[in-house]
């Protein structure tokens, strides 16, 4: 097994999932960061964090691991302005600063440069999708599960020995993936109001 470089520098994107989910519906044109009606619950949290980014990357940092924290852990409702600004201010954040950028739209061309570029040149279609600038991207879907914490160099090496090693794979799936996807699928025609 490949050796991971201790210096790995993560570098975060953000990516619309609604964009590539109602995108389809709503036509060509529509673009989830433009559309201030669409009720969306992807780009509150990453307008958010790019203006957390605007103040440097230890601030985003901490910002970025709250608000994970706080959908996947607590269970908080990361739509919400003030679960936002509390999570700002627990990361050490200018709050002055970050509700101003907020409220001027700062972070919203970062959020679609990302996604368009993501889309376009990559092809990335969920998340998450890594790239490690050699190989091709490769989006993962991981069980939650007791593994977590206990294997996470073994599985980055797996991931990366894949992706840049193995180019050749192009998909890997289980019965029970396919199944997700399935009712995933529903559940978001169900939402749209589509049969």
């Amino acid at each position: 097994m490949m050796e991971v470089q201790s210096d790995l520098k993560v570098t975060y994107k953000a990516f619309v999932l609604e964009q590539m989910n109602f995108g389809k519906v709503r036509g060509p044109k529509w673009k989830a960061w433009k559309d201030r009606t669409f009720p969306s619950r992807d780009m509150p949290s990453h307008e958010a964090a790019k203006c957390a980014a605007l103040q440097g990357e230890e601030v985003f940092s901490a910002y970025h691991l709250q608000l994970h924290r706080a959908k996947h852990v607590d269970k908080k409702d990361i739509t919400n302005q003030l679960v936002l600004r509390d999570i700002a201010i627990q990361s050490g954040l200018d709050v002055g600063r970050w509700e101003e950028d907020m409220k001027n739209g700062s972070g919203i061309s970062q959020v679609a440069d990302d996604h368009m570029e993501a889309e376009e040149t990559w092809g990335v279609f969920g998340v998450p999708t890594l790239y490690f600038e050699k190989g091709k991207p490769l989006f993962l879907k991981l069980e939650e599960g007791d593994w977590e914490g206990v294997d996470d160099q073994g599985l980055l090496n797996a991931v990366i020995e894949t992706t840049v090693e193995r180019p050749y794979i192009l998909e890997v799936k289980t019965p029970e993936s396919s199944r997700r996807s399935e009712a995933s699928q529903k559940k978001y025609k169900k939402y749209i109001g589509e049969k």
